[in-house]
């Protein structure tokens, strides 16, 4: 009981080691994320409106039975559905290699995504898009993409696990991780239940936060 103890009061510490990564991960995504809006919103709005409703239109103009299902397994990927059994599998993996900071951090990096889109969807609150008839088409807000934010983050820690403690090489992690990336940003506007802009800002929202997950990484787990 002592040994469980213990560790898990060193896992306590190391979340709060990890604090200044995440506060830093959602100052600097909010901040980026806001100048974007606003440079859109009040600069761009009369030429970026239309450049979008036309991107999707394009996705919908290729739109076929086989894409359709193609692309809804695609997104299906960034989905809780699939990452949480994915970070309860690799996590577990991590501990047994008595990797637990690793696994700690994965986790941190998964739900620190969802929160983090959840703050930024409620102070942004960017309507949908709604070009055409969808039974697909979420209820929520819409800039920036969680899908998209959650497929650079994740699968980004992911692949630098894999490397990392399982000597799966860079090159075939991080391919599959902007495969992974691209395709489920893709699979969001093919579906229409995304502006382009939205799955960029969620690339970038995501990609800051997965900065900050592996600095936090670097620091605190010596990889």
């Amino acid at each position: 009981m002592a040994v469980v103890s213990s560790r898990l009061y060193w896992l306590f510490q190391s979340f709060l080691a990890f604090l200044p990564y995440l506060l830093g991960g959602l100052v600097a995504g909010a901040l980026v994320l806001t100048l974007g809006a606003l440079f859109a919103r009040f600069l761009l709005v009369d030429w970026l409106r239309p450049v979008e409703e036309g991107c999707l239109l394009m996705f919908k103009g290729w739109a076929n039975p086989t894409l359709d299902r193609g692309m809804a397994a695609i997104t299906w990927l960034a989905q809780g559905e699939v990452t949480l059994p994915l970070l309860l599998l690799v996590g577990g993996l991590l501990v047994y290699r008595d990797q637990a900071i690793a696994a700690l951090v994965l986790a941190i990096g998964l739900g620190g995504s969802w929160l983090l889109n959840g703050i930024f969807k409620s102070f942004f609150k960017r309507e949908r898009p709604d070009l055409w008839v969808s039974s697909k088409r979420p209820m929520d807000y819409s800039f920036p993409s969680g899908h998209s934010m959650s497929a650079i983050s994740f699968y980004g820690l992911l692949a630098a696990s894999f490397t990392a403690f399982f000597s799966v090489p860079l090159g075939l992690t991080a391919t599959v991780a902007m495969a992974i990336t691209l395709g489920v940003g893709v699979s969001r506007m093919y579906l229409g239940v995304h502006w382009p802009t939205d799955v960029l800002s969620g690339w970038v929202a995501g990609g800051i936060w997965l900065g900050a997950c592996l600095q936090g990484l670097v620091n605190i787990g010596g990889i």
